[in-house]
């Protein structure tokens, strides 16, 4: 039998407020207080929050975007809606730059 060892409460407050965090950032792209350039380009945010989160939840909390018509510009780019930000390959990082006109 395999032994249970419990989740340290401390660790759970910490993935909470993560999230909160992420959400935070994601309404406030939907809601144009914060540009996608401004996220990309800040490298405390985008190490701490944004590296690891899924490239189509970014997509669809741009706004006038959401889940169907940013899994279109993903297909249109030959990205996986799978994949997650740090994980783009440089072609598909480019073209994604591109597609947004973001200036890094």
């Amino acid at each position: 039998m395999q032994k249970y060892n419990p989740v340290p409460l401390s660790d759970i407050e910490s993935a909470r407020n993560f999230r909160k965090m992420r959400s935070v950032i994601k309404a406030d792209i939907k809601s144009s207080k914060i540009s996608l350039e401004k996220v990309l380009s800040d490298k405390d945010i985008f190490e701490k929050y944004i590296a690891n989160m899924k490239l189509i939840e970014l997509v669809s909390s741009l706004p006038g975007y959401g889940k169907k018509s940013g899994g279109k510009i993903l297909a249109k780019l030959k990205i996986s809606s799978c994949k997650t930000i740090k994980g783009l390959g440089q072609k598909q990082h480019a073209s994604f730059i591109e597609y947004f006109n973001i200036k890094l």
